[in-house]
């Protein structure tokens, strides 16, 4: 069975970062409510996994890049916080900066190639006071 990105990926079409009205980002948020279980076993599924394609690695980096930009913007204050106009209005700011979410996306690439491949690598093991190496607990 495809899954969503994967059919996605076959129709050629990309997720826009277009902003949202209010009426959809709360019919949004239902629909994750919703499915919040799908969407952990999801996650869960995906960490396993590594992707290193271009076109994938691209795609994290402008997401963290966004990310980078809304916390540069809102000063410490959690994303949680705000109402959904101010939501709105950061996405319409994020929208704007498309050029530097760009630029310091490219800068980030290598850093989020180094964390995929560190999945593939086992964990390090901490000895204990003794000297026996211990399991890592998970």
């Amino acid at each position: 069975m495809k899954s969503f990105f994967d059919f996605l990926e076959e129709e050629g079409t990309e997720l826009d970062e277009r902003v949202d009205s209010l009426m959809t980002r709360i019919k949004r948020a239902k629909a994750a409510r919703k499915n919040r279980a799908k969407m952990k076993m999801g996650r869960k599924r995906a960490a396993k996994k590594i992707k290193i394609d271009k076109k994938t690695l691209m795609k994290r980096a402008k997401k963290a890049a966004r990310s980078k930009l809304a916390k540069k913007r809102l000063k410490g204050t959690s994303l949680s916080d705000l109402g959904l106009g101010q939501k709105i209005a950061l996405s319409k700011y994020l929208d704007k900066k498309s050029g530097k979410i760009e630029k310091i996306a490219k800068r980030l690439v290598k850093g989020i190639r180094k964390k995929e491949l560190m999945k593939k690598r086992k964990p390090i093991v901490k000895a204990d006071k003794k000297g026996i190496p211990q399991k890592k607990a998970s």
